[in-house]
């Protein structure tokens, strides 16, 4: 069974999920927190129940708006999450806007408030193991991919690793093969998809192939070279019957900066007063450990190619750096990145602090000076700058952030081209429910440890 066979089953389970928080929240409102708030029992059981499918209901409603019941999202799990706390806040604000209309709330407004968040992490969690589920159940989509380049290679290893929908490329075939015999190949491997990966292929084939595929019932994809172009934005345009890839302005400017900051300094600001006693006891580790400083801080390169000091816990012993150069040949990372898994420069505390990302959490005070963002690309060293193709500084284009889509996709086994690619996504798609989703998926990504070293 095919997993777009099962993508039926998620409105119909989340409703009963959003039903059963609405329900969950009853009980705490009107059982356990009966003699600290008060008893309210405006509305029966039933009246709860009918309110929490009818809540359930707008908020499924708004997701599918926001098109969380297709089959893939280009950042994966970060833009659905995404979706899913932007459609359970807006169930709960067309709620409480229906109420103030009709001038009658008779259930609790606790019970809605806490709708909101526990039906986006719950949702989240669930739509998470739908997915995992799905691929293990359902048969793999076989692909075929026209291109033998190491752009095409790396698009089909993204989509047999790291793709929401389980895929099995079957074969790469040179472009120059005739339609026939491409033909003949999607019959013969029984293909569901076929992707397009050459872009010099002429206009004349390519409208052969497309009629082809939509001959014998074949899903296609033309992977589009976006990452040569130059400006901020890019979106596909229709015009006369024309695609069009046309210019738009960055969704990071104007009142998304204003947004973004915003949300920078209130939540950074907490989380330092909630994570107060984990300075403390991190600090006392480094230094009985391996000593005075405490503190590393390393020139990084932020927004606009502005260099600005880092801070970070210290993980290596003193002088660690300086030994970079004698340990080059160990590099386990491609590009400009500098990667070693068993480093023989960190510490015992560093490692532990390392595998749990303690030591990124001083960046927080870098948050709060402007000069990082909560959310945002990897700022890069001074010296994998010097090797940045024009596309690659696009990526400075923003301010880089403590997560980031490479936090969630798996940091340091993350090659320099897929980081970036990532990271170019995530500048010219910026929302502030995307924001979200990262901050959300982050500790599950920490928790798991992939690429944490």
């Amino acid at each position: 069974m095919k997993q777009r066979n099962l993508l039926w089953l998620l409105p119909v389970t989340d409703l009963a999920l959003i039903t059963g928080i609405f329900m969950c929240g009853f009980w705490l409102r009107h059982s356990l927190l009966a003699d600290l708030m008060g008893s309210d029992f405006r509305l029966s059981v039933y009246h709860y129940f009918l309110t929490g499918t009818v809540l359930g209901s707008v908020q499924i409603a708004f997701m599918a708006v926001f098109g969380i019941y297709r089959r893939e999202f280009g950042l994966g799990m970060i833009e659905e999450v995404a979706g899913i706390i932007r459609g359970a806040l807006m169930a709960v604000l067309f709620t409480l806007a229906m109420t103030f209309i009709t001038r009658q709330l008779l259930f609790s407004r606790f019970v809605l408030v806490f709708s909101f968040p526990a039906s986006a992490l719950l949702l989240s969690f669930w739509h998470s193991q739908f997915r995992k589920l799905s691929n293990r159940t359902g048969n793999p989509s076989r692909v075929l991919i026209l291109g033998i380049s190491d752009h095409a290679r790396q698009l089909g290893g993204f989509m047999e690793n790291r793709a929401q929908i389980k895929y099995i490329v079957v074969d790469y075939v040179n472009s120059d093969v005739p339609s026939e015999e491409i033909s003949r190949i999607i019959r013969e491997k029984d293909i569901h998809v076929l992707v397009i990966a050459n872009h010099s292929i002429p206009p004349e084939k390519l409208s052969t192939v497309i009629l082809t595929c939509e001959k014998l019932g074949v899903q296609y994809k033309i992977a589009a070279d976006v990452f040569a172009i130059v400006s901020l934005t890019a979106r596909v345009a229709h015009m006369g019957g024309t695609t069009l890839i046309e210019s738009v302005s960055a969704p990071l400017s104007g009142w998304g900066l204003i947004l973004k900051r915003v949300m920078d300094l209130v939540l950074t600001s907490t989380f330092i007063a909630a994570l107060t006693p984990i300075f403390v006891l991190t600090a006392l580790a480094i230094v009985i450990d391996s000593g005075f400083p405490v503190f590393y801080r390393q020139t990084r390169l932020g927004r606009d190619n502005n260099p600005f000091k880092m801070l970070k816990f210290r993980s290596m012993r003193i002088g660690a750096h300086e030994e970079k150069a004698d340990l080059s040949h160990q590099n386990e990372s491609r590009g400009p990145l500098f990667k070693i898994k068993n480093d023989p420069r960190i510490t015992k505390t560093g490692k532990f602090i390392r595998r749990w990302s303690i030591d990124e959490l001083p960046q927080l005070f870098n948050v709060l000076s402007g000069k990082m963002s909560l959310v945002g690309p990897r700022p890069p060293l001074p010296e994998e700058v010097e090797e940045y193709s024009r596309r690659d500084f696009k990526r400075l284009h923003t301010t880089p952030g403590v997560t980031g889509v490479w936090q969630i996709s798996g940091r340091s086994n993350l090659g320099f081209d897929e980081m970036v690619k990532l990271d170019l996504y995530y500048v010219d798609n910026w929302s502030f429910w995307m924001d979200l989703a990262i901050l959300m998926l982050t500790p599950s990504a920490v928790i798991e440890g992939s690429g944490a070293y």
